[in-house]
């Protein structure tokens, strides 16, 4: 076997046959010194895969946010075939807001009831009634099921002649059998004839009902009783509109329902006051003060017998 190299070369000719002058990395012998080319070479090639490593990175970085951005979209994309897009949203929202807002101002469609308009009344005045004539007005037919089927309707009063509240809702009363001539309009005194109190919640004075088949239909829950109210109360439960303008005259001041408060003895109100009285004095009896005055009287009772006796 032959010797690996020719006798008589350097070493830089040894080094020169290893590692090519035309390098692919262009480092030549005064750039690697103290190191082979083997090193070079592995440096090189560790850099390139870091690099690569580096854009491999990127690529998986933006295929995330493409594959983050496609189920954003899918996502919206679901949203908008189950609920809608914004705009019909908001459509829906103005529409059913809308609609509540149609449904406040025209009242309750299921709270209307159907008053018989086919037997008018023509304009009579309001009816002073005692108990019998308003059970007599109040009758209930049998045929009639539900507030939807046409029946005759009556707004009553319930009202006290010597409420100051009731005679200034007086007149404003009386002017409604010209707008309303398809409604029996009655009045009956609460306090006078109260067995009606108890049966349809009256708890004070002036109370307006309207009725329909005799049945408790709506209460007039307003804190202005005047002809306006009452007519816009008769519209939103009957769905009737006025015949006529609606004013006040002269003669509604005068009757039915008088304007002017009466002034009568209160049987109730002194009973109430005596019971009270005697409550009151009963309780006292039974108090400290009570002893002390009964004791400080005895006393001086007791003391001016002494003196009367010492006199004599």
């Amino acid at each position: 076997m032959g010797p690996l190299f020719n006798e008589g070369l350097s070493s830089e000719d040894i080094i020169s046959s290893i590692v090519p002058t035309d390098n692919p990395f262009g480092y030549g012998i005064s750039g690697v010194e103290n190191k082979s080319p083997s090193s070079n070479n592995i440096l090189v090639s560790g850099d390139a895969k870091d690099l690569n490593s580096k854009d491999d990175r990127e690529l998986s970085i933006e295929d995330n946010d493409q594959t983050l951005e496609g189920e954003v979209v899918s996502a919206t994309d679901h949203l908008e075939e189950t609920f809608g897009t914004e705009d019909s949203l908001n459509n829906s929202s103005i529409n059913s807001s809308n609609s509540t807002d149609i449904a406040e101002e025209k009242g309750n469609i299921t709270s209307i009831v159907a008053c018989n308009t086919e037997k008018e009344n023509g304009g009579q005045p309001v009816e002073l009634v005692n108990s019998t004539r308003l059970v007599s007005i109040l009758i209930t037919e049998s045929n009639v099921t539900d507030r939807r089927t046409n029946a005759d309707c009556a707004l009553v009063l319930f009202y006290a002649r010597y409420c100051p509240f009731s005679s200034m809702a007086a007149p404003h009363f009386n002017a409604l059998p010209r707008a309303f001539p398809d409604i029996k309009l009655a009045a009956v005194d609460a306090m006078k004839y109260h067995s009606f109190n108890t049966q349809y919640g009256i708890v004070g004075v002036p109370t307006l009902m309207l009725f329909h088949n005799g049945r408790p239909a709506a209460k007039f829950n307003d804190s202005e009783y005047n002809l306006e109210a009452f007519a816009k109360f008769i519209t939103k439960y009957t769905g009737l509109q006025p015949h006529d303008k609606l004013y006040v005259t002269s003669a509604d001041f005068g009757g039915p329902v008088s304007s002017v408060p009466t002034k009568e003895t209160d049987y109730c109100l002194i009973l109430s006051w005596a019971f009270m009285f005697v409550c009151g004095l009963y309780f006292f009896s039974k108090s400290s003060w009570w002893r002390w005055i009964s004791e400080a009287i005895q006393n001086t009772w007791r003391e001016a017998e002494a003196q009367h006796e010492h006199g004599d």
